[in-house]
């Protein structure tokens, strides 16, 4: 039975104008809606396509198809109804007015999936990875989601769980029996227990190392003189002139952003101030900015007017590119400069492949711990294991592996606080309940 006694509904389609729209209805009140909304003679038959001309106050409003999901048999485990509408903001409008006369009320951001959690429909893992799956910007990221969401997650800390759970259970057993009703070498396999959980724990958090990459992308700011080529290249990785470009030195005073997928990984590669001595406030500022910038990017483009790589050996995790390659210039005996052209894209491909294979390294691998909630449970899980004494008295090795089981259980673990719930939850379709928000306050029922 469904935890909640009201009715929701959401539209479940993007916002704006469109050939078809979605709005879903949940809760004890959707069969009334159905009674109200639609012909009683006709039998409404669950998971079924039905055609109705839907009206209010005997006014025709549009020609639907409505699909009843019966309880428990629905996606958040109450009874649900789907109608597909034609996509004008007008017709979602008036059906959304409809339904909050009929007694339904607009869903908060999430609160399908958050219902679908509470009614035992899915889990807390998945319901994280529905969200990253939403707002999956490249295909690592959906991968990553699509993942997590097929049991990834699941299937390893449900075998941590069970392993834990046998140490604790053979840990218990020697405290509770005696030495000769045991195996003789129960405590060794223990150890041995404990030791390959380890392991498997320490391996899932090095590859964990590339998710948050993963889920923000990279960050790769391009630095250097004024008029050393920064701004043209940025122009052409990201195929279009978000950066202006002149011959005046001092153009570009704000970091300037640009985002483009590489093999499936986000970069964002930001354009910033060039160094060299202000002139002005404003120059200050931009110089400023760009060394803060510097300190946070995963990687440094540096921009070469000469030979000058000594006057940048401060800065860390740097490659250094020298532009206008289309262009005669005196031959230099510095290695480790990449020479690109802006203009003609020469060398441009093999820069951006240099960039990738040094934020990768040799972490290719997908990684099950995505977020950092997991990240910082497991490292817990893994810090109290690794605290453990065997020479320690037996009730303590038994407390400390039920810690450890307690603190990997939370990955997966429902909470009942409403403040860790609205964290998760507020990923989820905020632009659809504000668009629909602002139309709920701009127009009346008819």
């Amino acid at each position: 039975m469904s935890k909640y006694n009201d009715t929701i509904y959401a539209l479940s389609s993007p916002p704006g104008k469109s050939a078809i729209a979605i709005i879903r209805v949940s809760g004890k009140g959707v069969l009334k809606i159905i009674k109200k909304l639609f012909p009683v003679s006709k039998k409404i038959t669950p998971n079924k396509t039905n055609l109705f001309l839907l009206k209010h106050k005997k006014k025709p409003i549009d020609q639907v198809v409505l699909i009843y999901f019966k309880q428990p048999k629905s996606y958040t485990g109450e009874s649900m109804i789907e109608i597909n509408c034609h996509g004008s903001p007008v017709i979602i409008n008036k059906i959304s007015l409809i339904l909050e006369g009929l007694g339904a009320r607009l869903a908060e951001p999430g609160e399908f999936t958050k219902r679908a959690l509470l009614n035992n429909k899915i889990d807390l893992v998945k319901t994280e990875s529905i969200a990253d799956l939403i707002n999956s910007e490249t295909e690592k990221q959906m991968s990553l989601a699509i993942k997590n969401l097929t049991g990834g997650l699941s299937s390893f800390t449900k075998k941590i769980n069970e392993d834990l759970s046998n140490i604790l259970a053979n840990t218990e057993a020697i405290i509770d029996f005696s030495d000769e009703d045991l195996p003789k070498d129960i405590l060794k396999s223990i150890k041995e227990q404990n030791k390959n959980i380890i392991k498997q724990i320490k391996k899932e958090l090095v590859s964990s190392e590339i998710s948050r990459p993963i889920r923000e992308g990279f960050r790769v700011s391009v630095i250097g003189k004024p008029n050393t080529g920064k701004s043209s290249f940025v122009n052409y990785v990201s195929k279009k002139n978000v950066s202006i470009v002149t011959s005046i030195p001092g153009t570009t005073t704000d970091a300037i952003t640009s985002s483009l997928e590489i093999d499936g990984y986000k970069f964002t590669f930001i354009d910033t101030a060039g160094i060299r001595r202000h002139r002005n406030k404003i120059e200050e500022l931009g110089i400023k900015k760009t060394n803060e910038i510097i300190t946070s990017s995963d990687l440094n483009l540096v921009f070469l007017e000469k030979n000058e790589t000594n006057k940048y050996k401060n800065i860390k995790n740097k490659l250094f590119v020298r532009s206008k390659a289309d262009k005669k210039q005196k031959k230099t005996k510095e290695k480790n400069i990449y020479n690109i052209s802006s203009f003609s894209g020469v060398g441009v491909k093999l820069l951006l492949k240099k960039i990738k294979d040094i934020l990768l390294k040799n972490n290719k691998n997908e990684p099950i711990l995505s977020r950092e909630r997991h990240i910082f449970i497991m490292k817990d899980v893994l810090k109290t294991l690794d605290s453990i004494d065997f020479s320690e008295n037996l009730d303590i090795l038994a407390y400390k592996f039920r810690v450890a089981l307690n603190q990997s259980l939370e990955i997966n673990q429902k909470f009942d606080i409403e403040d860790i719930l609205g964290i998760i939850f507020n990923d989820f379709c905020i632009g659809k309940w504000f668009h629909v928000k602002i139309w709920k306050k701009n127009m009346q029922l008819w």
